[in-house]
């Protein structure tokens, strides 16, 4: 997905030698990922379903990997260590903010997203409230008004959320309209708002608005983002804090026909 978001098309030939698995194996997970709406198979190549697709969730947790955890260590740092209650969202950096947090016994934590519950439970220590709502697959988290009646049943010493898009004219953005008025309601209720996103997320735009990005106090990624972005952030009142991130390894271009 990686690539075609990159290249647009790729044929499908190149695929083993560029991922380093069989043919064999490329065309079955080729095959999963069009049942999935993700891709377009033709004549040997294969394309993006549509720009800016959603992807699933699965799909984004291997990407970008380090970014998320050094931000998620940095996100997690800007929580006193005293008894609070936080609002986290789902999403796979916020996963991250999780695993930093699963260690500390003086937390209630509120979620609605069920992989940001899995990783709070791995210590067994924090107190964990699951919001109601529908769960929607591609985000693995729950939405809709069950999800929004009891975050608006609760205040929050910090919220935590993550995003698809930040832009400094167009706010913060997601694909569903549904996962934004569930971030929304999180932000609403919170004393202090964090937003988690790494660098590929600046200066895109979804069709799902939560707030102006003006309206959120703290927004961590990392140095890879674009400067002008941060710039323009900053001088909204936003704290736009990096974390650095080694340089990303130069990608071999696949043949596109």
């Amino acid at each position: 997905m990686r690539l075609l978001t990159r290249y647009g098309e790729v044929e499908v030939h190149t695929l083993p030698g560029l991922l380093k698995v069989s043919g064999p194996t490329v065309r079955r997970d080729l095959a999963l990922m069009e049942e999935k709406g993700l891709l377009l198979r033709s004549y040997g190549k294969i394309a993006a379903a549509r720009q800016g697709a959603e992807m699933p969730v699965s799909f984004r947790h291997a990407r970008n990997t380090e970014a998320k955890q050094r931000i998620g260590a940095l996100a997690s740092s800007l929580i006193p260590r005293r008894p609070l209650t936080v609002a986290l969202s789902g999403g796979s950096t916020v996963r991250f903010v999780a695993q930093y947090l699963a260690g500390r016994p003086d937390l209630t934590v509120v979620t609605n997203g069920l992989d940001t519950v899995g990783s709070l439970l791995s210590r067994q220590l924090v107190q964990v409230v699951v919001t109601g709502g529908q769960a929607r697959p591609l985000s693995n988290d729950l939405v809709g008004r069950g999800a929004e009646r009891t975050l608006r049943s609760h205040r929050f010493d910090f919220a935590v959320i993550g995003v698809d898009g930040i832009s400094p004219e167009k706010g913060l953005t997601r694909h569903s309209v549904r996962g934004a008025d569930v971030d929304r309601a999180m932000l609403e209720q919170a004393d202090h708002t964090i937003v988690v996103a790494d660098s590929s997320k600046f200066g895109r735009v979804h069709r799902a608005k939560i707030v102006d990005a003006a309206a959120v106090h703290t927004i961590v990624t990392d140095s890879h983002a674009e400067t002008t972005t941060v710039a323009k952030l900053r001088e909204s009142g936003v704290t736009t804090t990096l974390v650095v991130v080694p340089p990303r390894a130069p990608e071999t271009a696949p043949r596109t026909g």
